[in-house]
């Protein structure tokens, strides 16, 4: 007996937490995957492989974008910097484009994820903005800040700490202040930094941990991929304290996303942190102290 034609999946309703749930079943079925050949396959079929790919995808426009910045750039400083290997020596050009071009990756990369493999970034990274997301992230923000700075100072006891500067990661922002880069910098800082490592982390990551393990070890496990990229170098103990803050906010955020079912929130958040992690590195709450 002849078997009937193998038809392509169709795309299930796709709740994105709200009452208003996004209905994608109306639209046309999406593009058959190469390898499709399994009755109800259907989208999205992204996953950890994908994050992976990712760290490779914004490694290379970093990498591009530190080329770029070396064009302009001149030979001693990066003669000192092989030499001595101290990543501050990095001129404030280098480093302030080669950031521009890393977060275009971050940014970038769940939005060819999300439309090579899935739904789209609403529903896949649950990108949607509610104005309730502003009141939600001022309050994730405020648990973020209590959250690193409670578990840097009991790390920092357990480790301890003795250089509190080995546990900084804003130097940078110091050396860029009287330069015209510091606007640029800030600007990563404040502005691209949260958005594109939210859609990164909170999105793709989390998510795609999510499919296999569920909720919580999403929020865990992409806490973990979050902190290591934040290693800056310093000693052991300084590392050690500076990751324990990193990884209580990306617990802290983490968390907001799931509960909410949306990345705004967290975003918000996010910006909230580095803003008041940045002004406090230049010293402009120097003037408000007693």
């Amino acid at each position: 007996m002849s078997q009937p034609p193998l038809q392509p999946p169709t795309r299930p309703p796709v709740s994105t937490g709200d009452s208003d749930s996004l209905d994608l079943g109306a639209l046309p079925p999406p593009a058959l995957p190469a390898n499709y050949g399994t009755p109800g396959q259907q989208r999205p079929w992204w996953g950890f492989g994908d994050v992976l790919l990712g760290f490779l995808f914004f490694l290379v426009l970093s990498i591009l974008g530190f080329v770029i910045a070396v064009a302009n750039g001149s030979v001693d400083d990066l003669v000192d910097l092989a030499e001595t290997g101290d990543t501050s020596l990095l001129p404030l050009d280098m480093l302030a484009i080669s950031l521009l071009f890393q977060q275009l990756g971050q940014g970038l990369w769940p939005f060819i994820v999300s439309k090579w493999k899935g739904l789209g970034a609403v529903a896949d990274w649950r990108l949607k903005f509610k104005f309730s997301d502003i009141g939600i992230g001022m309050g994730v923000a405020v648990i973020g800040l209590a959250a690193a700075g409670a578990a840097g100072w009991v790390v920092g006891e357990l480790v301890n700490l003795t250089d509190e500067a080995s546990a900084d990661n804003a130097q940078f922002l110091r050396d860029a202040e009287g330069t015209p880069w510091l606007a640029v910098i800030l600007f990563t800082v404040v502005v691209g930094a949260p958005f594109t490592e939210e859609l990164f982390f909170r999105g793709l990551t989390l998510r795609a941990i999510e499919k296999r393990l569920g909720s919580w070890w999403g929020v865990l496990l992409s806490s973990i991929i979050f902190t290591l990229p934040h290693w800056t170098g310093s000693d052991w103990r300084g590392t050690m304290t500076l990751f324990a803050s990193i990884f209580a906010v990306g617990i802290v955020l983490g968390a907001a996303t799931v509960i909410t079912d949306r990345i705004a929130s967290s975003i918000i958040a996010h910006m909230i942190f580095n803003a008041f992690g940045a002004a406090g590195a230049l010293g402009w709450f120097d003037s408000l102290a007693p």
